[in-house]
């Protein structure tokens, strides 16, 4: 899959509840590069995605490599889901996660089993380097943040 060619809405992301506090952790809007994807749930209309995330400074440390600081869990929590497509294999590391609000109204022919997401929804998209990626559409989506030791 492709990543779309948008950025993350910052404004959406931050008015989301936990959002502000995802931002404040990272220090700006992250898109989840390199993160491991640690769980996945899909129950009752409802997803939640648990990532394992860092910070990559743009400082060396003496081996020369990036230094990754701000670790944490981050869970999407996304309730009223209504639509979600998912390929690859479930052990994942995160290219790319991007979060907006559908523009338009999904072709109602892309989901034959249930109605198709409709403008407003809110898209959850991820690239993999390795395994899943996929698009989650939502109507509401919560960030739960917990900090980790390295």
């Amino acid at each position: 899959m492709s990543s779309p060619d948008w950025d993350n809405d910052e404004h959406l992301f931050a008015s989301l509840t936990g959002g502000q506090a995802v931002l404040d952790w990272f220090g700006f809007c992250p898109r989840f590069h390199d993160a491991a994807l640690e769980r996945l749930e899909i129950a009752n209309g409802s997803v939640l995605l648990a990532i394992r995330a860092f910070r990559m400074a743009d400082k060396l440390d003496r081996q020369r490599r990036f230094i990754c600081d701000r670790h944490a869990r981050v869970t999407l929590l996304m309730n009223a889901v209504s639509g979600i497509k998912l390929n690859g294999s479930a052990a994942s590391i995160i290219f790319d996660l991007r979060i907006r609000r559908l523009a338009a109204d999904e072709a109602a022919s892309n989901w034959e089993t249930c109605d198709a997401p409709v403008k407003g929804d809110i898209v959850v998209t991820f690239d993999t380097s390795v395994g899943l990626h996929g698009l989650i559409y939502t109507k509401d989506l919560a960030f739960g943040l917990q900090p980790m030791p390295v």
